[in-house]
């Protein structure tokens, strides 16, 4: 039993060098930045198009009346 433990515990060590632990985090860093712009500007475009529905509304409603 120690030995299967041992021998993942070394297949394991492989699997996960350093560098592979810094590229998951700098691709986690690059996904969270590109995650926040998208919110950035989904805000924004929701904010004019709301406007221009709003404007819509308006035009329609006062031409009905």
């Amino acid at each position: 039993m120690y030995r299967l433990i041992l021998g993942l515990y070394k297949n394991a060590g492989r699997l996960l060098k350093p560098d592979e632990a810094q590229n998951l985090t700098e691709y986690a860093l690059c996904f969270t930045m590109i995650a926040l712009g998208t919110v950035a500007g989904m805000s924004a475009i929701a904010t004019s198009v709301g406007h221009t529905f709003a404007a819509i509304t308006t035009t329609l409603s006062s031409a009905l009346y």
